[in-house]
C-alpha cells in the first residue's frame, strides 16, 4: 500500500512540475524582447532582473577595466534610486571567470544583476551598441528592444544619470497614447450613436408615411 501511495505522490509531483514549467514557458513567450532574454539568465550575485521594467540599461564591463572600476560607484548609487522608478540595470560581465565577476560585484556592493561571464552576450539579449568597441559600454532600451540612447567609456556614468528624463519622456508618451486612444474611442462611440440615430429617424419617417397613406 505504501508503495502505491509513493508512486501516486511521485506522479502527482511530476504532473504539478510539468504544469508549472508549461506555465512559465507560456509566460516567457509573452514577454517583450529584453525581459524574455533575461528570464532565467545565469547571474553571479543572486540578483534576478526585473522583467517588468520600463527601461533597461544593458551594460558590458569587467573588473580589469580601469574606467569600469571608476564608474562602478556611480552605477551603484544611481541604481538605488532608478530601480524604484521602474528602471533596470543589467551588467553583461566579460571577466575571465565567474569568480572574478562575483568578487567584483561583492566588493563594489552591486545590487543589480551581474550576468555570469560564461553566458554569451549574443545569447538573445538585445545589444544594439553601435559606437567604438570600448569598455565600458551601455545601451538604454525599452522592453521591446528599442534603443533610447547609448554611451561608451567615461560617458557611461553620464548616460545612466539620464534615467529620470527617460522615465519622464516615457510617461508623457504613455499619457499621449492614452489620450489618443480615449479620443478615438469617443469618436467611435459618437459615430455609432449617430448611425443608430439615423437608422431610428429613417424608421420613424417610414412609419409617418404609412400613417398618412
Amino acid at each position: 500500500m505504501n508503495k502505491f501511495f509513493r508512486s501516486l505522490f511521485a506522479f502527482a509531483l511530476l504532473l504539478c512540475t510539468t504544469q508549472v514549467m508549461a506555465q512559465e514557458e507560456s509566460e516567457a513567450a509573452e514577454l517583450p524582447a529584453v525581459p524574455k532574454a533575461l528570464n532565467g539568465i545565469k547571474v553571479v550575485n543572486k540578483v534576478r532582473p526585473n522583467l517588468k521594467a520600463r527601461i533597461y540599461f544593458v551594460y558590458i564591463s569587467r573588473s580589469t577595466c580601469s574606467i569600469c572600476l571608476q564608474e562602478a560607484p556611480t552605477l551603484v548609487k544611481e541604481y538605488k534610486k532608478m530601480k524604484r522608478q521602474g528602471c533596470e540595470l543589467v551588467m553583461l560581465n566579460i571577466d575571465m571567470s565567474p569568480g572574478a565577476a562575483a568578487g567584483w560585484a561583492k566588493r563594489a556592493k552591486m545590487d543589480f544583476p551581474v550576468v555570469d561571464p560564461t553566458v554569451s552576450t549574443s545569447s538573445g539579449i538585445p545589444w544594439p551598441y553601435t559606437g567604438d568597441p570600448i569598455l565600458p559600454s551601455m545601451v538604454a532600451m525599452t522592453p521591446d528592444g528599442k534603443k533610447l540612447d547609448e554611451a561608451g567609456g567615461a560617458e557611461v556614468s553620464k548616460l545612466v544619470k539620464k534615467w529620470k528624463k527617460m522615465v519622464a519622456d516615457i510617461r508623457k508618451e504613455e499619457t499621449r497614447k492614452a489620450a489618443a486612444e480615449k479620443k478615438a474611442k469617443a469618436a467611435k462611440g459618437k459615430a455609432k450613436n449617430k448611425k443608430k440615430k439615423d437608422a431610428d429617424d429613417e424608421v420613424s419617417t417610414d412609419t409617418d408615411e404609412e400613417t398618412e397613406l
